[in-house]
């Protein structure tokens, strides 16, 4: 008989990509975290955060476009209408997390580049194309989880909203239930695709999709044919 505690349930929960067009080209709204917050503490992140009941809707889909539109609004004071949200990914944390949230992300375009802080969860922020969000955290200047990084990658081929919006519009929405493991005492997050998803064992040969924390710092493998593909010369699960 298993002593196996089942997995505690997720919290359903909402992201926002904010895009813009900057003097750089593609640009997406990050946030950071306050240090002393309960989750994520220092964190940079996207607008979002759990469905409360006031986003209630007829579907679940619009009650998480709700959520999503006044997250947005409490935390960067930036309006978004539900209407122009593009559901792109699924996040769920993985099962053995002791705290767990199915949150799903959208993106939208931005009415305003005048974001307002609120000063209590969120603390700072900023416009950053993907390829400078990806630098900084390759560089420690910034911290991500990995479905932020993911998303990033996701976004990079990509030069300006319209493109954007009009390629993730065709898609059908990734599901991600990552699976912890360790390879070389390196935590590593598995994502559907990679050979060891499965069994939930990185040491399974084949094609790879998952993240490392490698020295404090997550590093994403997109989807590759092959185990020695790197990263760049590979396309994101977003986006195949």
């Amino acid at each position: 008989m298993s002593n196996a505690q089942p997995p505690i349930p997720a919290r359903l929960a909402a992201t926002v990509v904010i895009l813009r067009d900057g003097p750089k080209g593609l640009e997406t709204l990050i946030m950071r975290k306050n240090s002393r917050a309960n989750f994520l503490g220092g964190f940079w992140v996207f607008p979002g955060g759990s469905v409360e009941e006031q986003d209630q809707a007829d579907s679940e889909q619009q009650t998480l476009k709700n959520a999503a539109a006044r997250e947005t609004q409490e935390e960067a004071a930036l309006t978004i209408n539900p209407d122009d949200l593009v559901y792109i990914s699924r996040w769920i944390t993985p099962e053995t997390a002791p705290k767990r949230f199915d949150t799903h992300f959208f993106l939208a375009p931005a009415n305003s580049s005048d974001v307002i802080v609120d000063g209590g969860e969120i603390v700072d922020s900023d416009w950053v194309t993907p390829a400078e969000a990806i630098a900084r955290q390759a560089n420690k200047d910034i911290e991500m989880m990995p479905p932020t990084l993911v998303t990033f990658h996701g976004l990079q081929p990509f030069t300006n909203v319209a493109e954007a919006i009009r390629h993730f519009q065709d898609k059908k929405p990734w599901e991600f239930l990552p699976k912890a493991n360790f390879a070389d005492e390196q935590l590593v997050m598995l994502y559907p695709g990679d050979a060891g998803y499965e069994l939930g064992d990185p040491d399974v040969v084949g094609v790879r999709h998952r993240c490392l924390l490698v020295d404090g710092c997550w590093e994403y493998m997109p989807l590759s044919s092959k185990p020695s593909e790197k990263a760049e010369d590979s396309k994101s699960m977003l986006l195949s």
